[in-house]
């Protein structure tokens, strides 16, 4: 069985389908890796087909959700330990929390008074109180419990809308949501999700990145199965860190984990190869009209393509195959071919494109809005979809072209 359904709002999640795809045709035991695993879709199918799956993410959140939806869990020892949280924090002496993180921390309670009203914070401070410094399954499902309470459409724990989305903004100056009562149904919700898609084995997922995972060997990896971000598109810590500043991250922590995120939204570093950026993006030539800003925007994320290609090339077998969904960008109306600059970093580090093909992105699964059908525009058209893009790894390894 395929988990097909979210134990949490997700902008962007990989179709199960194209991760089924990938995956059923690989040899029985085959070792699975997602190495921007988002909200677990690729590691789940990995699992439920009978392969080891290891998984990576930068967005701790991303990962903590992973781990929920990935590990078998008694759900009954759940329903037991949220009334139990529940009971034990109506009693705690308010006045002795200490969440060293927010109130050690001007920048981060300054974030926390802006985005939650006083009634909030101060159940959120109970509740929280109890869970930050547990990691077992149970008090892991319990907080992606208590994040399902913040990270909403519209009515939620914060005074923001479109959190889940990940563009959130202040809505409401006060509000009257039972963070207490919601805690305890939103438990019991995800309790029905997990018994009714539970897995049938753990995967390892970790907080890490696609560009140095140090964890794995040479050669390790049969088949990579993933969906890099996008380009200018989702960022997904502007709504994530809503949840994470309640899990013992400061602002300035997860600044940094969103200023080096791949796609992230700025210049190259220092130590990043220009050099090699340029030629993968020559494809490209139409943005040689946009803003310099633009354009340095576009090198980073071509070397930030570059890395996390690099770094599948050394992790896989030789002949093990590689699937990247990947979708395009538009900057200042200027169509950004992400996947050219995928594909000539993939030849670049031994990886052959042995299979490509398109396929039409559902307007409901869509982050940004759907393009206006009436509109003939070439630009408008290429961007409702999106490549998925298979390599398969040479035999032996192949002279870098610098």
């Amino acid at each position: 069985m395929i988990a097909t359904r979210s134990i949490h709002p997700f902008p962007a999640r990989m179709a199960p389908d194209i991760a089924l795809e990938a995956i059923k045709i690989l040899p029985k035991g085959a070792t699975v890796l997602d190495p921007m695993s988002g909200s677990g879709t690729v590691l789940r199918a990995a699992m439920d087909s009978g392969h080891p799956a290891r998984g990576f993410d930068v967005d701790p959140l991303a990962v903590l959700m992973s781990k929920v939806l990935l590990t078998p869990i008694d759900t009954k020892k759940l329903q037991v330990k949220a009334l139990e949280i529940i009971e034990k924090s109506s009693h705690i002496n308010y006045s002795k929390i200490s969440l060293p993180w927010i109130d050690d921390d001007p920048e981060t309670r300054k974030f926390i008074n802006f985005w939650f009203d006083k009634p909030q914070i101060h159940d959120l401070r109970r509740i929280t109180s109890l869970l930050y410094r547990k990691n077992d399954a149970i008090s892991n499902a319990l907080k992606v419990a208590l994040s399902r309470l913040i990270i909403q459409k519209n009515r939620g724990a914060s005074l923001a809308g479109d959190v889940s989305h990940s563009r959130p903004h202040r809505i409401r100056s006060a509000n009257d949501f039972d963070v207490v009562d919601e805690f305890i149904k939103s438990t019991y919700r995800l309790m029905r999700l997990l018994n009714h898609e539970a897995p049938i084995s753990d995967a390892i997922v970790e907080q890490g990145d696609a560009r140095n995972m140090k964890s794995l060997g040479n050669d390790s990896i049969d088949a990579i199965v993933t969906s890099p971000p996008y380009l200018n598109a989702i960022d997904y810590l502007r709504g994530h860190k809503m949840s994470l500043v309640w899990f013992g991250y400061r602002i300035s922590e997860l600044r940094k984990i969103r200023a080096d995120a791949v796609g992230a939204s700025r210049a190259p570093n220092p130590q990043m190869d220009l050099k090699t950026a340029r030629k993968l993006v020559e494809s490209c030539q139409e943005i040689d009209s946009l803003p310099n800003n633009k354009q340095s925007m576009i090198l980073r994320y071509a070397c930030d393509v570059d890395a996390f290609l690099k770094e599948a090339a050394r992790v896989l077998r030789p002949r093990g195959t590689a699937v990247y969904v990947v979708g395009n960008s538009c900057i200042n109306n200027i169509y950004i071919d992400n996947a050219s600059i995928v594909i000539n970093a993939a030849h670049q580090h031994g990886l052959r494109l042995v299979d490509r093909y398109e396929r039409e992105l559902l307007a409901t699964k869509r982050y940004m809005p759907p393009p206006d059908k009436s509109s003939t525009a070439p630009i408008n058209q290429r961007m409702g979809i999106e490549c998925i893009l298979t390599f398969r790894k040479a035999k032996t390894k192949v002279q870098n072209m610098n």
